[in-house]
């Protein structure tokens, strides 16, 4: 298709953002890609550790695109809020996916100890920390998901013993089953049915273990699994000076604009502004976030 003289924005570079950016450009539209990290693949490139998946089919990704006239990539490239009131002045429309960044804390407190999954992954799969890990003895990995499973089998690789504490049995896990397979080859204990309620730290604020609870499983809830309820009086103390909470993650779309808010069919409450991906249905699959950016796609090609 000829060149639609329209230029599009793409906030995040990836799966979702760079195939939304294909899929416009194909049909004749100029695309500018905006990444805050120098490459390609979002959380797959960020998060996803090496040995559980191979990054070199983003770089052929990456070569294709860079051949691609219509498209143009700004890493690097941070967007805040007066960025983005900038973007929408200068684009005809502007495509969100940033993915699902934001992780869930419940208000504990960072630091001496006690982090976060995705900045452990970051840590470790972008930034090259490993030593700084090293001088940990014992990690409790705090989640059930495939993030709680990267960060265990990347700990375990580190130091020596490394727990994974899930509020749910086995069968409810959401990792996939082969993540948690591998986990359990790889010498990670895997405690079941307990969840954590406290962070024990020393007179100095470095973690020293958890208070623990067990956990029962009662009636179906909302996710169609069976919910958890604490076992009054079974609280035990599980030792560790690593606790990693990879406990979800969550969209903030404040820090582009405190008014903006999702609507459907891909669309926000903004004009011209669209969003895709983990952005906009919360932690999935890569597969569901290329799947986001090429219906996104189209739904930004209607009527201009």
């Amino acid at each position: 298709m000829s060149d639609t003289g329209k230029k599009v924005a793409v906030i995040g570079a990836g799966p979702a953002g760079y195939t939304a950016a294909q899929e416009l450009s194909k049909n004749g539209y100029s695309v500018d890609i905006f990444d805050k990290e120098s490459r390609i693949g979002g959380a797959i490139y960020t998060g996803i550790p090496e040995y559980r998946m191979s990054k070199a089919f983003l770089d052929k990704v990456y070569d294709v695109m860079t051949k691609d006239a219509n498209i143009t990539f700004h890493f690097d490239t941070k967007i805040d809020g007066k960025a983005f009131a900038e973007l929408r002045q200068n684009y005809d429309k502007v495509l969100i996916a940033t993915g699902a960044q934001i992780e869930n804390t419940y208000d504990f407190t960072v630091g001496q100890g006690l982090g976060a999954g995705l900045t452990l992954l970051y840590d470790l799969n972008i930034l090259g920390k490993q030593d700084d890990y090293k001088k940990y003895k014992e990690a409790v990995v705090w989640g059930g998901g495939n993030v709680a499973m990267d960060c265990a089998r990347s700990l375990i690789r580190i130091i020596d013993r490394v727990t994974v504490v899930y509020r749910r049995s086995e069968a409810e896990m959401p990792a996939n089953k082969s993540e948690i397979r591998d986990a359990r080859n790889e010498h990670v204990d895997l405690e079941f049915l307990s969840n954590i309620k406290e962070i024990i730290r020393d007179t100095e604020g470095n973690v020293t273990g958890a208070e623990v609870i067990k956990m029962e499983l009662g009636e179906p809830d909302e996710s169609g699994r069976r919910s958890p309820h604490e076992i009054p009086g079974s609280e035990y103390v599980l030792p560790a000076d690593l606790i990693i909470m990879a406990i979800g993650q969550k969209v903030d779309l404040s820090v582009l604009d405190e008014t903006l808010a999702i609507e459907d069919n891909f669309r926000t409450n903004l004009e011209n502004v669209y969003i895709a991906g983990d952005a906009n249905v919360g932690p999935a699959t890569i597969g569901k976030a290329l799947m986001e950016g090429k219906a996104a796609a189209a739904m930004m090609q209607k009527p201009w």
